[in-house]
């Protein structure tokens, strides 16, 4: 609608604008739809464990999603239609024409020349126009890419961080451990009951820290 009631060849900057603006709002819809639409399917295949959904709230709720992706659909249509291109080719020959006025056509040959000369900028002012949309697009999916990698960084060093630490609390565990098994060599040669119950606790204790470490 904007488009129709707006100079496309002098507003350019507003309606570079407004289309990135009208893509990110598009992408939110449908991400909020597609989340949408995997709620009613889990509805629909577990219904006895949603009883408080009637039947009727279900079907509206379908409706609406359906309803909705088609109307996006259509706005994302509508964007790359041939009536938008054709709109902002009339208008970038009309910005030439006042530019360079009739160029001193006299006849009709010269005014067909100058005829090619408006289509001939127009259609070069549009295609640079919809190479800047592109590289617009490129630039954000970059940006996309940076922001996902610097996640990826930052949680494998938490995760190296991590694995660190439990190195090192193997590496505790394991002289600990060296300790306990020597104490439980000489332990060993005895038959006391005391002391071979002694042995039981820290084998028991033993177990324990090492389950603790690996899963905690």
């Amino acid at each position: 609608l904007m488009v129709h009631h707006t100079d496309t060849a002098v507003n350019k900057n507003g309606l570079r604008e407004s289309k990135k603006h009208l893509k990110k709002q598009i992408k939110n819809a449908e991400s909020t739809l597609k989340d949408l639409q995997t709620t009613v399917r889990l509805v629909e295949s577990k219904r006895d464990k949603f009883d408080n959904i009637d039947d009727s709230e279900l079907e509206d709720r379908k409706i609406f999603v359906s309803s909705s992706i088609d109307r996006i659909k259509g706005v994302k249509k509508g964007m790359v239609s041939d009536d938008l291109k054709a709109k902002m080719q009339q208008d970038e020959k009309a910005k030439t024409r006042r530019r360079l006025g009739i160029m001193g056509a006299q006849n009709d040959a010269e005014k067909q020349n100058t005829d090619l000369i408006e289509d001939t900028h127009a259609s070069a002012q549009l295609m640079m126009h919809q190479q800047d949309e592109t590289l617009d697009e490129l630039d954000e999916a970059v940006t996309r890419v940076g922001t996902i990698a610097g996640t990826i960084n930052e949680e494998l060093g938490q995760q190296n961080k991590m694995l660190d630490e439990l190195e090192e609390d193997l590496k505790d565990v394991e002289e600990n451990l060296g300790i306990v098994m020597g104490k439980l060599a000489k332990v060993l040669k005895t038959k006391n009951k005391c002391q071979l119950g002694i042995i039981i606790c820290l084998m028991a204790t033993v177990v324990i820290l090492v389950f603790l470490i690996v899963y905690f």
